[in-house]
């Protein structure tokens, strides 16, 4: 549906909820977050975000995606803005790491993309709209073909080590592991990590499998017209918003301990 109104207010929302959330973890400043209230982040205006909102219609998780086509080259993905990509021994095995996910990508063709802005309401970290936000990149990953995808995450608060027990790996070079580096922008400890919508833990098959179901049916918000006859197709509008629908506290459950269990370690086949 085209509803700017609509989209600006969800997006302010999920804003909001990362300037909080990355405010209190002491990621941010606060001369950061606009009048508003909002954090924003370079590429929000071409990313899809999945968030769930309460009954107030307020966001209360979310993640952002960014959508690449698989011909896109490391030096035009947002990841060599990292600390990392710039360091003068890792840099250059980060960017090796990276091209062979590409090159992968391109061979197997399917797509790219890149996580992030992952922000959850503190009140909902322990329920399952936790897994349900971070799995939909899942679902969406196979609802557009499959993708490989990287994204950096904190080692604060554990959010790295929960992203490899949903299937984060680490990124290598040439057998090297690129290992986790001090971020002086976000002020913590930081991994890079690879996903692929094809390698889904049997503990989520299932979860997957509803939130996939979910996104189908869900509303796409935009700020502009386009096709819009089959998902895929709108995978090429700009400033896209996709709600995954509503979550309260009545019908989130408590995610138990062994949701996140490590899972055994699964030797990446080159190919």
């Amino acid at each position: 549906m085209e509803d700017p109104e609509l989209h600006d207010h969800y997006l302010s929302s999920l804003q909001c909820l990362r300037a909080q959330a990355y405010l209190e973890d002491g990621a941010i400043e606060p001369w950061q977050i606009d009048s508003r209230g909002r954090f924003w982040m370079d590429g929000d205006e071409e990313s899809w975000h999945f968030l769930l909102v309460n009954e107030a219609n307020r966001a209360i998780a979310c993640l952002r995606l960014l959508l690449h086509e698989n011909t896109v080259t490391f030096d035009q993905l947002r990841l060599t803005h990292s600390h990392l990509a710039n360091d003068p021994v890792w840099g250059a095995k980060l960017r090796t790491a990276v091209e062979a996910d590409l090159v992968e990508a391109r061979q197997q063709n399917i797509g790219y993309a890149e996580l992030g802005g992952w922000a959850i309401d503190a009140d909902y970290r322990c329920t399952k709209a936790a897994l349900e936000t971070l799995l939909a990149s899942y679902a969406w990953g196979q609802i557009v073909g499959d993708c490989l995808s990287s994204c950096t995450a904190t080692v604060r608060h554990r959010s790295a080590m929960i992203l490899r027990r949903l299937g984060g790996k680490s990124l290598t070079a040439n057998g090297e592991i690129i290992p986790s580096y001090h971020d002086p922008h976000y002020g913590c400890q930081m991994e890079i990590l690879r996903f692929d919508s094809r390698d889904i833990d049997n503990r989520f098959v299932r979860l997957v499998r509803e939130t996939r179901q979910q996104l189908e049916s869900s509303t796409v918000i935009r700020t502009c017209s386009s096709p819009v006859a089959e998902l895929k197709e709108q995978l090429s509008i700009r400033r896209s918003l996709l709600a995954l629908g509503e979550a309260t506290r009545q019908r989130t459950r408590t995610v138990r301990q062994e949701d996140f269990a490590p899972a055994p370690e699964r030797t990446r086949t080159p190919s």
